[in-house]
């Protein structure tokens, strides 16, 4: 895969911007380029045929853990090992810098994963990055499905900033191939309803630059 991928027109990346700067997150139905979201279902199926993703977890470092009751699904991060995925990290590459030279955000480092919810996966509802931490500014959902509909189940439910358990979620978003949604990582609630069959996406989050004296501080 060697011809570029452009993104959408200026149209719907001024619907993007506008509407992370007004409610903290976007939809954007069929936003992926239809080569790559060909090639990058093609992978994460073979992935998924080869046993190569692993039960995800939640927290980082010393509070990782794999909670079923919490999240179930399996997941394999990206290292731009393939065509698709260096694709699919120049594609991001040019969103980032859109979101950048709009909003401001100083977004640096990126880090993906593909994620399969196998049938009756799920992940409870949560926040991407906690307030302050900087480790997650914006994340990128992109839905690698074929054919869903809402019977499927697997939607993704999304609260607007501020909103408690108890409150109307903002959408229930059916996660149909090509879709991509954008969310401020510390501000907006969000859950996957559990699915009636295998959900294929990829999960990724831009941060800041975190340095101490002038070292960039890597993804771990």
């Amino acid at each position: 895969m060697t011809a570029p991928l452009p993104l959408p027109g200026d149209n719907r990346l001024g619907c993007v911007i506008e509407d992370l700067a007004s409610k903290g997150w976007s939809w954007q139905p069929g936003f992926l380029p239809d080569a790559l979201l060909i090639a990058l279902r093609e992978e994460i199926h073979a992935l998924e045929a080869e046993a190569a993703l692993a039960p995800a977890g939640i927290g980082r470092e010393d509070a990782f853990q794999v909670d079923h009751s919490i999240r179930k699904t399996r997941i394999t991060w990206l290292d731009d090992s393939s065509p698709a995925q260096l694709a699919f990290s120049d594609w991001a590459e040019h969103l980032r810098e859109a979101l950048n030279r709009s909003l401001l955000l100083g977004l640096f480092e990126f880090e993906a994963c593909y994620a399969v919810y196998p049938q009756g996966g799920f992940y409870d509802r949560h926040l991407d990055s906690f307030e302050g931490a900087k480790n997650r500014i914006v994340s990128l959902v992109v839905y690698l499905n074929d054919e869903w509909s809402e019977d499927d189940g697997g939607a993704l439910v999304v609260w607007p900033e501020g909103a408690g358990e108890d409150d109307t979620p903002a959408a229930t978003l059916v996660p149909e191939g090509g879709g991509v949604v954008l969310m401020l990582s510390e501000a907006i609630p969000h859950a996957v309803q559990p699915t009636a069959r295998q959900r294929y996406g990829i999960a990724g989050w831009w941060r800041v630059n975190q340095a101490i004296d002038g070292q960039v501080i890597p993804i771990s």
